[in-house]
């Protein structure tokens, strides 16, 4: 299948495309490593996989539990595509830096992305990362944090997030951002500090999210889903009994602050310890259609409010019309 060497030219894995071949099992036999020894650890050597034909062409499995950063490094380095994920575990030991044009899909709620139990109760860092991306499809799969879920526990890894886009810009003050065009659905995220945090963002879509139990740290300050400087934001949930956000021990199930043009339909969001839905800071041409908010503020910091807009402006038509063809 592949007689050669690698490039020689980086540290990291050197991504080699051969030719397709049908095949059952595949060997792998080396004759010297990166030591200049005739022993190979089997950790040099990854095996990414092609996909079936019933998969898009520019579309591959990731197959190993711990080969998800080099599978959507490869997608990157062929100028996108999508990485699929099997029903099962895959570990992180780092962030994974969210790539242009990368999609990762997955096949339900049993493909968790996740910390091993190494560093799982150490590490502060967000599961996935990116600081300027574009174009990136993420869908049906697990994003499992491990805050500790003790009532009395104050665990202050406040970077510990399921998703962090920490991107530049204020769209509602006519900046461009440094993310763009994330789309989102049946992404569930549990036991973060936020379960998402998505700020400096244009066209951001989420269709039935289920984001719960985040927040047990810093009172107020962390949240199922954190919203700040973005636009063109559409959040809609298809029926009652899919996603939500809910059960946040210490903050709000959707903070939002620096928005403009906001659709929000059909979401439920219930039994958070502080506001259901706290916007402030500037909000701009926003449409709530149908909400079902309840249960909140069950513990809160201070003044709560099941919907609550603070500061000014407040531009936001509490019973929109529905709109149709509102996902791009």
């Amino acid at each position: 299948m592949f007689n050669g060497e690698s490039s020689g030219t980086t540290a990291e894995i050197d991504f080699i495309d051969i030719a397709d071949i049908e095949v059952q099992e595949v060997r792998i036999k080396t004759h010297s490593n990166s030591a200049s020894t005739n022993w190979t650890d089997i950790t040099e050597v990854k095996l990414l996989g092609q996909a079936p034909d019933n998969l898009e062409p520019e579309s591959e499995i990731c197959f190993g539990s711990y080969d998800l950063p080099d599978c959507v490094a490869a997608m990157s380095a062929k100028g996108g595509g999508t990485v699929n994920l099997e029903a099962k575990t895959y570990y992180l030991t780092e962030s994974l830096i969210l790539k242009d044009n990368v999609n990762i899909v997955g096949q339900g709620y049993d493909t968790v992305i996740t910390w091993p139990d190494s560093i799982a109760d150490s590490i502060n860092e967000p599961l996935l990362y990116a600081t300027a991306v574009n174009n990136v499809e993420l869908r049906d799969f697990k994003l499992r944090c491990h805050i500790n879920q003790d009532p009395n526990s104050y665990d202050l890894r406040n970077d510990h997030m399921g998703l962090f886009l920490e991107g530049s810009g204020d769209p509602s003050q006519g900046e461009a951002t440094s993310n763009n065009n994330l789309y989102m659905e049946r992404i569930e995220a549990m036991y973060c500090s936020n379960g998402m945090h998505i700020k400096g963002a244009t066209g951001v879509t989420a269709i039935d999210l289920k984001l719960h139990n985040n927040g047990n740290t810093e009172t107020d300050l962390f949240h199922n889903i954190y919203f700040r400087r973005v636009a063109d934001l559409v959040m809609i949930q298809t029926d009652d009994n899919v996603g939500g956000y809910y059960d946040s021990p210490r903050g709000h199930g959707i903070r939002a602050s620096h928005i403009k043009n906001a659709y929000l339909e059909n979401l439920k969001v219930t039994n958070n310890a502080d506001h259901g839905l706290h916007f402030t800071d500037g909000i701009y041409d926003t449409r709530f259609v149908n909400l079902n908010v309840y249960g909140n503020c069950a513990n809160p910091s201070g003044t709560c409010n099941q919907i609550k807009c603070y500061g000014s402006p407040c531009d936001i038509d509490y019973d929109a019309e529905v709109e149709t063809n509102i996902i791009k």
